[in-house]
Parts: C-alpha cells; sequence; structure tokens
C-alpha cells in the first residue's frame, strides 16, 4: 500500500518536470516551428513568454483543484489534474507548425501550455499533502523527499530522451522528432491517471470529512491563515527561482549566451540530475533527523553563495565547467525545495491544507518561476552573463533572513485526526508552533 500510495503520487510530477525540461531544452526548435522566422530572437522570446504563461494561469489552477481536494478529497484532485495534463502534453505532439497552419500554431501551443499550467497549479501541492497524510510520522521528510525526488527524476528521464533523439539524428529531431517527448510525456500521464485510480482516499480527509468537517470555502480560508500564507510565499519564491533558472533557463543561456553545443548541455545536465535525485532522498533522510529548519537554511545559504560562481564557471564553456556550474544551482534547488515543501504541508491546517499550500506555491512559481527564463534572457543581454546568479542571490538573502526570523521548526509538530476540538492548527489566523 505504501509503495502504491508514493509511486502514484511520484507519477504525476514526474510528467511534470518532464514537460517542463522538454519545452525548456527545445525552446529554440519550438520558435522555428511555431513563430515566423523573420526574427529568431523575437521568435525564441515569444517561445519562452509561452513558457511563463503556463506559470501564470497555475494560481488559478491551484485554487480550483487545491479546492477540489479539501472539498472532494485529495484522490479525486489528482486523478483530475493528471488526465488534464496528458491531454495537453500529448496534444503538443500533434500541434500543426507555422508553416502549416499560419497564426493558428502558436494559439494552440498556448492553449496546451494553459491546459498544462491549470493542471499543474495543485499536482505537486497535492501529492505532496497526499502522501504526508499517508506517511508514519517519523518518515514523513523521507516520504515526501520521494515526491520531490520525481521533479528530478522526471527531468533526467527527460534529458536521456533529448539526449538520446540528438545522438541518433540531430537534423530528425529539429525537424520532426522533438514532437516524440511529448508523446511519452501524455502516456506516462495516463499511467498516473491508472495509479491514482486505484488508490484510497488520505485518512485524514476521510476523518474530516467523516466529522463533517472539511470546509466550503477552503480559499478564503487560507487567506485568512495570512502569517503562514506568507511565510509560505517567500520560501517558494525562492525555490521557484532556483529551481526554474536551473530547469527552465540554463539549458537557453548555455546554448545561446554560452555557445554549448545541445549534446554537451545535456550530458552535464544530466550528470546533475542524477545527483540531485540522490541529494532530495538524503535531505528527506536528514530532515527527519535534524529537523526542517537547519536543512532549509542551508539550502537557502548555497542559492547565496552558488550562484553567482555557477554563471561564472558557466562561461568556461567546457563539459567540467558546465557540470560544475549546474550542480551549483541543483544544490539549493534540491534541498529547498524538499524542505520547504516539508515545512508547508507541516504547518497549514489539514482542512485547508491542499489549497493554501497551492496557492502558495503557484503564485510564488508564476512570479518568480515562469518568469525566471524571459528575465533570465533579459538581463543577461543587459547587463551581461553573471546577472541572472546576482538576481537569484539578492532574492535568496532577502529569503534568508525571512526563514532565519519567523520559520518555526516543524518535524515534531504532532498530526492529530482533524477536530474543532483538538486539532491545536485549527485556528486559521494562527502561525503554529513547534
Amino acid at each position: 500500500m505504501q509503495k502504491k500510495a508514493l509511486g502514484a503520487a511520484m507519477a504525476g510530477h514526474i510528467v511534470e518536470s518532464f514537460d517542463f525540461i522538454i519545452y525548456g531544452y527545445s525552446a529554440t526548435i519550438l520558435a522555428k516551428h511555431f513563430f515566423p522566422s523573420a526574427n529568431p530572437a523575437l521568435a525564441l522570446l515569444s517561445t519562452l513568454a509561452i513558457y511563463g504563461v503556463a506559470f501564470i494561469v497555475r494560481p488559478l489552477g491551484g485554487a480550483v483543484f487545491g479546492s477540489m481536494g479539501d472539498r472532494l478529497g485529495r484522490r479525486t484532485a489528482l486523478c483530475t489534474v493528471v488526465l488534464i495534463m496528458a491531454v495537453s502534453t500529448g496534444a503538443i505532439g500533434v500541434l500543426p507548425t507555422y508553416a502549416a497552419a499560419g497564426i493558428v500554431a502558436p494559439v494552440l501551443l498556448l492553449l496546451c501550455r494553459l491546459g498544462q499550467g491549470l493542471s499543474m497549479g495543485a499536482e505537486y501541492t497535492s501529492a505532496a499533502s497526499y502522501v504526508m497524510e499517508q506517511a508514519p510520522p517519523s518518515r514523513r521528510g523521507r516520504w515526501i523527499s520521494a515526491v520531490g525526488g520525481a521533479t528530478f527524476i522526471g527531468a533526467a528521464l527527460a534529458v536521456f530522451l533529448l539526449l538520446g533523439l540528438q545522438l541518433s539524428a540531430a537534423g530528425a529531431y529539429a525537424d520532426w522528432s522533438w514532437r516524440v517527448p511529448f508523446l511519452v510525456g501524455g502516456a506516462i500521464a495516463l499511467i498516473g491517471l491508472y495509479m491514482r485510480l486505484r488508490l484510497a482516499e488520505s485518512r485524514a480527509f476521510t476523518t474530516l470529512a467523516e466529522r463533517g468537517e472539511t470546509t466550503s470555502t477552503p480559499v478564503r480560508d487560507s487567506l485568512r491563515n495570512w502569517r503562514v500564507f506568507l511565510l509560505l510565499l517567500v520560501i517558494f519564491a525562492l525555490l521557484a527561482l532556483v529551481s526554474q533558472n536551473f530547469l527552465g533557463y540554463l539549458p537557453t543561456y548555455l546554448t545561446v549566451t554560452g555557445r554549448l553545443a545541445p549534446v554537451t548541455v545535456l550530458v552535464a545536465s544530466g550528470i546533475a540530475l542524477v545527483l540531485c535525485t540522490g541529494l532530495s532522498l538524503l535531505t528527506g533522510v536528514l530532515a527527519d533527523r535534524f529537523g526542517r529548519k537547519p536543512l532549509l537554511v542551508a539550502g537557502v545559504v548555497a542559492a547565496v553563495l552558488g550562484s553567482v560562481p555557477a554563471y561564472l564557471v558557466a562561461a568556461g564553456g567546457s563539459l567540467a565547467t558546465t557540470v560544475i556550474a549546474e550542480i551549483l544551482l541543483v544544490i539549493p534547488a534540491a534541498v529547498v525545495g524538499i524542505t520547504a515543501t516539508m515545512v508547508a504541508v507541516e504547518l497549514v491546517p489539514v482542512r485547508i491544507r491542499a489549497t493554501s499550500t497551492a496557492l502558495t506555491y503557484n503564485i510564488s512559481y508564476a512570479v518568480f518561476g515562469g518568469t525566471a527564463p524571459f528575465v533570465g534572457a533579459l538581463i543577461t543581454a543587459k547587463f551581461g552573463k553573471l546577472a541572472p546568479g546576482a538576481y537569484i542571490t539578492i532574492i535568496a538573502a532577502l529569503a534568508l533572513v525571512v526563514v532565519l526570523v519567523a520559520l518555526p521548526e516543524t518535524k515534531n509538530r504532532l498530526m492529530p485526526a482533524p477536530s474543532r476540538s483538538d486539532d491545536p492548527d485549527f485556528v486559521p489566523d494562527a502561525l503554529p508552533h513547534a
């Protein structure tokens, strides 16, 4: 039962990161197929802008499907979002190009990205909430790290698939086989749907529903819990910026600004992602032993100290320097990602857990994650090659202050059966303490 719950929760998130890697690494090729070729730079920026649009609608998806998770159950939300994800991702693989359909082509691409953005609005946090509510108290970190590690598993699968396509026939990939990864992503999502349909509802939500204590206004109740809401916005903002610079912008930076061969970038990314998967799982183990806050602080410090050196090393132009640059960005992405997720699902009351975590996660991703590739390209052009690293450093330094001052430790927080009379988390506007 435990393996089934973990596998089903991980499946959708594997597809989420798989798709964003595919889109990020294929941005230059998609630009040629879906936009006029007269201005390549404008076409690339347009492609990256559509990448960002999917993030903009994610808070709406978080509100809709997060509310579904809190009103109708985690399982219902998880099945719905992975179905939408399967259709949207697979559809990109069969879209007509600009040469065949004109302006209709980028419009259809935009609609698919909107569908992906809506479904992803509650994918990760719903999966994390479900897993946490099923996990043994002493192993919550390990279980959540498995879901977070799915980010890097999906990304690694995407990188190795792209590498295989590039090595087998680079010309074919630029021409037509770029479609294959999107079709594969849609198929994986359908497998995830099958797995999730076989899940039981989480024990915490079942108890809540049996007592008639589910909320009919989860968005409003989440906003009333404003101190927790703001705190989660800060830590998720840093996660969004670091992870999407690594997953979304760095590939384009290395190929366009660094003039590296796509195969070199893919090999370096694959190495970094495999290491990052292991680091994610190790973070879960350490967080169960030493607490969430020390690990989160370490991850934020890594972002402060390593971001500028990462972009400095990335300019070296070799496989070795590219691997080092990616690892410097991967470390905070993994450590912050896992511990931030733990803190979020443990801080928020059961009755609004899916909605509150989905909203904060996706508002942060809309503002800092979706704009990361676009902003990265703009500030690189204006301020030079180290500008993206400096941008991350500034945001990380601000987040570090907030984490040190305002974040409570959540490792030993009890997870009692939800009840208005005995749940210490019930007061919606109170910041829980360790």
